[in-house]
């Protein structure tokens, strides 16, 4: 079985290989270049295109092949991959890189600078796909870790209240600086607790980075080692061309010329023209071999600027530090019996503890909307996925339904029954996007929207099994298309809303503790269970003129509407709990 961090750093180095400048060379190209070098650069840019669409088809098929290889062992890993393979097919990745190959051989920069930039934008959609699972588990897990920190620093908080209360009341100042000396081990034992915590931190992401940068560094290498031979190569060319170049005018001018005019110098090695070439090519591979150190240079800067960044000390740790030397100044004035003094310190200590608590407070809610993010974006790749697979089912039921009854062979019910796996398969997707809501907690409608789905999934599989694709199953996979495009762009505008509500919480300071803020707002709940309930009115009136017809299937239109029932009353308690609060 692979193991599941370093397939998750594989995976992470080959894609962020290929978002490096490569992509965007065509960018910092000179937009007049000179006539001589035009044909080079713009062979340059493609042989580097080329490259590029390579390397990203390998690295699809290596997004599926894990995928199916951890199927069995790791469901919940390969379903990712799989999401990531489906999000890279549906945006047509390859087939982009492919026209910006097409762009660049005939010169067309303006227009390929432009696909260029939608590509990274995609790839970097795609590498927050492939992190977003790991990155859940890392700010699950670090939220309960400042959680439980904000319950030892108000423990600290009211310890140290307690002595100073004890402290203005005039107790025995022995009683009291055995208070306070308590108080300053709790608090020493909690910066303790920290620094552990952030060295723990810090060298598990030095170990990933290590596993990272090495598998970057093979590939760099192997790429310089290429360029350097391949200069080696064009240099040893050009002089032996030179060379060929020369002798031949050498002889061409002793066939020509008179003795007195065929006299030449000796030491002389090569015409003007033939100098003034070879330094071209000369400048030429030092200026490539500068741009790649400089490229180094800065990759290696981003780097260690990383790296620094990831270093940073949980915040409000130094708060703690400071109210704990405050405590310790408390503790001298006590030993002097110096209340009034001692009580001061006792003061700044419980200033800075609460400054601590601030920060800390602040790191919890910066955490709780980022997993908020993660989960929204995890869905919508996981609902598009669906979409994806849905509109595929659907056109396969067009094509049989088009072939009237009595012609239809066993290759068409064959067909119809591989089209109900097919659905049954979605079944069990959307029953993990429900899980996944559920979880969270907070969403009523989008959750009931989601059964509702399943529902309608379960009955055209049935019926695609009996092959029966007629109008009916047919309307129901529209529905069915309807309502995940709905919650798609209900997703997508939560996702933009954040975005704009991140920008403001900068310009604003945040009050107060903070509180997990739901998943869907209470607007686009309000708006879910309007659109369920239109579904439910539609597929009423539906069934109405489906049992008007003469050879209407009574117990079929009767299960149908036994399950509207259902439904209705699963929309009106969804309504109720909005109502009251009670997801809250």
């Amino acid at each position: 079985m692979l193991n599941r961090p370093r397939t998750a750093v594989l995976l992470i180095a080959l894609i962020s290989g290929l978002l490096c400048p490569h992509l965007v060379s065509a960018q910092n190209q000179d937009p007049q270049p000179k006539a001589s070098n035009t044909n080079g650069q713009d062979r340059n840019l493609t042989d580097k295109q080329e490259a590029i669409s390579q390397q990203f088809k390998r690295f699809e098929s290596t997004l599926h092949d894990l995928g199916e290889y951890m199927k069995k062992t790791d469901p919940a890993r390969a379903d990712l991959l799989f999401r990531a393979f489906g999000q890279s097919k549906q945006n047509q990745m390859t087939v982009e890189m492919q026209q910006v190959l097409q762009m660049l051989e005939k010169g067309q920069l303006g227009d390929a600078v432009e696909r260029q930039e939608n590509l990274v934008k995609n790839m970097q959609d795609l590498l927050a796909l492939l992190q977003s699972e790991d990155r859940m588990s890392e700010v699950e897990k670090e939220k309960k870790r400042i959680q439980d920190l904000l319950k030892d620093v108000n423990r600290l908080i009211g310890q140290e209240r307690d002595v100073r209360a004890a402290t203005e009341r005039g107790g025995n100042p022995a009683d009291l600086k055995e208070k306070q000396k308590q108080t300053a081990q709790n608090a020493e034992k909690l910066i303790d607790k920290i620094d552990q915590q952030d060295a723990e931190k810090n060298d598990s992401q030095k170990s990933e980075q290590d596993q990272q940068g090495k598998s970057t560094d093979k590939k760099s290498d192997k790429k310089t080692d290429s360029k350097e031979n391949e200069q080696e190569q064009k240099s040893k060319n050009g002089k032996s061309d030179s060379k060929s170049e020369s002798e031949k005018s050498k002889d061409s001018e002793s066939k020509g010329k008179t003795p007195q005019d065929g006299k030449s110098d000796p030491n002389q090695k090569g015409s003007p023209e033939q100098k003034s070439s070879q330094q071209s090519q000369q400048s030429q591979q030092q200026q490539q071999s500068q741009q790649q150190q400089a490229q180094q240079s800065q990759s290696q800067e981003g780097q260690n600027q990383q790296s620094q960044k990831q270093e940073q000390k949980t915040p409000g740790r130094e708060e703690i530090e400071q109210a704990r030397k405050e405590m310790e100044k408390a503790i001298e004035e006590l030993e002097k019996k110096q209340k009034e003094a001692a009580s001061k310190h006792q003061d700044d200590a419980i200033q800075k503890l609460a400054e601590a608590k601030e920060k800390l407070e602040e790191m919890l809610r910066q955490l709780r909307e980022e997993e908020r993010e993660l989960m929204l974006a995890a869905m919508e790749a996981r609902l598009q996925k669906i979409l994806a697979q849905q509109k595929r089912v659907y056109a396969g039921t067009l094509t049989i339904g088009q072939v009237p009854e009595k012609e239809r062979t066993s290759r068409h019910t064959a067909r119809a029954v591989q089209l109900s796996r097919e659905e049954s398969l979605l079944g069990l997707e959307i029953e993990k996007a429900i899980l996944l809501i559920k979880d969270e907690g907070s969403s009523v409608a989008f959750s009931e929207a989601l059964s509702e789905v399943r529902e309608d999934v379960q009955t055209v599989a049935y019926r695609l099994n009996r092959t029966q694709v007629g109008e009916l199953t047919q309307e129901i996979e529209k529905d069915i298309i309807s309502a995940l495009e709905e919650m798609i762009e209900a997703l997508q505008k939560e996702m933009e809303k954040s975005d704009e509500e991140k920008k403001q919480q900068q310009q604003q300071q945040q009050q107060g503790s903070p509180q997990d803020q739901a998943l869907i707002d209470m607007l686009a709940e309000i708006k879910m269970l309007r659109s369920l309930q239109l579904r439910v009115n539609k597929r009423t009136r539906r069934i109405e003129k489906l049992a008007l017809e003469k050879d209407a299937n009574q117990a079929e239109i009767f299960q149908q509407l036994q399950q509207l029932s259902n439904r209705q009353t699963r929309i009106q308690n969804a309504t109720y709990i909005l109502a009251t609060g009670k997801n809250k």
